[in-house]
């Protein structure tokens, strides 16, 4: 009898231990589940919410530069922004004419203000890091330009090289794509973004790379 009642005794402390268990490690998986989103927020991309959409304009070629703008020039008589970057300016963007769609002037003045206060938000985005520049290098045409004289190729022109740029940035953890910039001429770069875009120098001919003796 004794026997009987040490081994139920044995097999009940066996139950508990194994229950014991499995709670400890139920609670050890959920806070790993509660911690793996927290640690996923902490490495958070460097282009923020456009992490996807800058890689997918670059494409992983290598003639390309994604720049953080330092700086967002409003020009609010004429409606245009101009993006500072370390290598230079983008440019004015075409002006952003949509509040004379308007119906009513007070319409049309609500929209201007709209327009006015999201290049005020772009500018304090650019300020804490959320606005790129985002350039890529393509050699002769772009897919969407007209194509040149059939009889200008056969002469032996070539192509100029041309540049597509866009303006992202990162708002209220969403991407906004802001401008686009369409067949820059790499000419109107500066030298040093066309070296950063891997841009080789212009071959210099013989005559030009040595100079001559002076004849004695």
């Amino acid at each position: 009898m004794m026997r009987a009642f040490m081994l139920a005794a044995a097999l009940v402390l066996v139950a508990s231990a194994g229950v014991d268990g499995a709670t400890s490690r139920k609670r050890s998986t959920s806070a790993v589940e509660r911690t793996s989103p927290n640690r996923a927020e902490q490495e958070q991309d460097e282009f923020r919410s456009c992490d996807v959409a800058v890689r997918e304009f670059v494409q992983g070629r290598k003639e390309a530069a994604a720049l953080p703008v330092n700086e967002v020039k409003v020009d609010g008589l004429r409606m245009t922004l101009n993006f500072v970057h370390p290598y230079g300016e983008s440019g004015d963007t075409p002006p952003n004419l949509a509040f004379t769609r308007g119906e009513s002037t007070e319409e049309r003045r609500k929209a201007l203000n709209e327009a006015k206060q999201r290049a005020r938000a772009l500018g304090d985005a650019a300020k804490s890091g959320n606005v790129w520049y985002v350039i890529v290098l393509r050699s002769g045409s772009s897919p969407g330009d007209v194509r040149s004289d059939p009889a200008s190729t056969q002469a032996g022109e070539e192509q100029q090289d041309t540049a597509d740029a866009v303006v992202m940035a990162s708002i209220e953890s969403r991407c906004v794509t802001v401008s686009q910039y369409e067949a820059i001429p790499v000419n109107q770069l500066g030298n040093d973004l066309q070296r950063l875009l891997g841009r080789r120098e212009q071959n210099v001919s013989p005559s030009e790379e040595i100079p001559q003796p002076p004849p004695s």
